[in-house]
């Protein structure tokens, strides 16, 4: 076997591109290109900054995709029985670390006004760069980056650390470049360090990464995976998920009647799958109990007074909330496609709704997971807006509830593959209503009641258009055979 060029190898993330289903990446270069444009107008003083920082974040993210590529490479049969393959793997990430960070480098150092010397941008962009490998081949790097400044001020090691950060300031002011060439030789062989030569270790690292990927593809269709997927750890930490489930579909069955509401707490469970009520409920349980723990420990870290800057960013948490409690709905049209195999059995449950009936069984069902989420998250919403005293961020909820209603009451006979854009359509489309139904209260001084009547008469509007539509619809299972 011959290695393959290294062209191929660098262009593999690109050629291997989903041709079926392109806007994902257009509308991806368009929000790009829109924001450099919109900063140019906003900023023209600062085009120079604008253009030279969005070349560098383009350029950090095509080498975040290139290692993501190359690692993907590196499979364990490949690495050791193809010769020469590992080697020019390591030296092509070592090059286009090189390349990356030197061009990097150049631009900011050229673009911003105030930068550090040279010597000092190069370290910090190569530095930056080989930690963005590492934690594309190890996730949990992100969580801890996250976590990290706010442990590390808020623990007091800045000023624990302090004589050892004047040593080696003064020992960088006065060899800069010896200083420099040591520590880009560590982080290249950091970069070399990348890739396994096919033992047990990297077999381990190969498949743990494979599960991720698949855990990725799949969520971007909406089908959410097991905590399995994610290995040990994730069985272990989802056993008590699973017992609840387990328990749930216990006290389902045992109290089985031949009746449509009993019928379709039984079929709800097979249709939604790991998207389930339940298991959203858990999943989004323990979300707030982290939140919560993470706001507290910052809380505590900045002296118990935060002076009401949290406030400042009452938004942001709005969108975050929201997101919690409406993205697990917008899942369940899809997850209907992906259980259609098991709807055929399901047609012969004793009780089971047929023909138009059916449809309406099934809007039922989608419609009051919407809804009960839907008023919980508003809940939440209505309690962060009153802590905030910012009655405005009920607009998020009050723009996401016509979108809701249209989004989950579709005809599941003409239902397509679930593709990323269909995926993320909806996501994107909440978070900007809620965003204009925020500025249109802020900047234009529109009275939140007549907002909150506009959207209720929408979402009246639409899933009454949808119900007629799903009333006249092919039965509903399996999902897809109509179209």
């Amino acid at each position: 076997m011959n290695t393959a060029s290294s062209s191929q190898m660098l262009l593999a993330f690109w050629r291997q591109r989903d041709l079926e289903a392109p806007w994902g990446r257009r509308l991806l270069i368009g929000l790009t290109v829109a924001g450099i444009c919109t900063s140019l107008y906003l900023s023209p003083q600062w085009w120079q900054a604008v253009l030279g920082g969005s070349a560098v974040l383009i350029l950090s993210s095509l080498w975040m995709m290139v290692v993501g590529s190359l690692l993907e490479q590196n499979h364990p049969h490949v690495a050791r029985f193809v010769p020469g393959h590992l080697r020019q793997l390591r030296e092509l990430a070592l090059v286009s670390w090189a390349l990356t960070t030197l061009v990097c480098a150049g631009l900011l150092w050229l673009s911003m006004l105030r930068m550090p010397s040279f010597p000092a941008t190069l370290l910090i962009i190569a530095a930056t760069l080989a930690f963005a490998a590492w934690a594309v081949r190890h996730w949990v790097l992100w969580l801890v980056l996250s976590f990290a400044p706010m442990l590390f001020f808020g623990a007091g090691l800045d000023q624990r650390l302090a004589p050892l950060w004047s040593e080696l300031l003064a020992l960088w002011l006065g060899q800069p470049w010896s200083v420099l060439a040591l520590c880009l030789l560590a982080l290249g062989a950091s970069i070399t360090a990348l890739f396994g030569n096919g033992d047990a270790a990297h077999r381990a690292s190969y498949a743990a990464r494979a599960r991720m990927r698949r855990v990725g593809l799949e969520g971007m269709s909406s089908k959410r995976s097991g905590m399995a997927a994610f290995g040990k750890p994730g069985e272990w930490l989802g056993q008590p998920f699973e017992r609840i489930a387990a328990g749930w579909l216990q006290h389902v069955l045992a109290r089985a009647k031949p009746e449509e509401s009993s019928v379709m707490s039984r079929v709800e469970i097979v249709l939604h799958g790991q998207q389930h009520w339940l298991r959203q409920s858990m999943g989004v349980a323990i979300g707030l109990v982290i939140a919560l723990l993470s706001f507290s420990l910052a809380f505590a870290l900045a002296g118990g007074d935060m002076h009401d800057n949290w406030k400042r960013g009452a938004f942001g948490l709005a969108i975050g909330i929201a997101s919690m409690g409406f993205n697990p709905a917008f899942a369940l049209p899809n997850m209907l496609w992906h259980s259609r195999r098991e709807q055929a059995l399901l047609l012969l449950v004793p009780g089971m709704p047929q023909g138009t009936a059916q449809n309406r069984a099934i809007a039922r069902l989608q419609l009051r997971h919407m809804l009960v989420a839907w008023a919980l998250t508003t809940a939440t919403l209505a309690l962060l807006a009153w802590a905030a005293d910012n009655p405005a961020l009920l607009c998020v909820g009050l723009g996401a509830l016509p979108l809701c209603t249209a989004w989950l009451l579709r005809a599941p006979a003409r239902m397509g593959t679930p593709s990323p854009w269909m995926t993320a359509l909806p996501v994107t489309a909440f978070i900007f209503a809620g965003w204009g139904m925020y500025a249109l209260q802020q900047k234009l001084g529109t009275p939140l009641l007549h907002l909150g009547i506009a959207s209720l008469a929408l979402s009246l509007a639409l899933g009454l258009w949808r119900w007629r539509a799903i009333t006249h619809a092919p039965r509903a299972f399996p999902a897809g055979h109509a179209r």
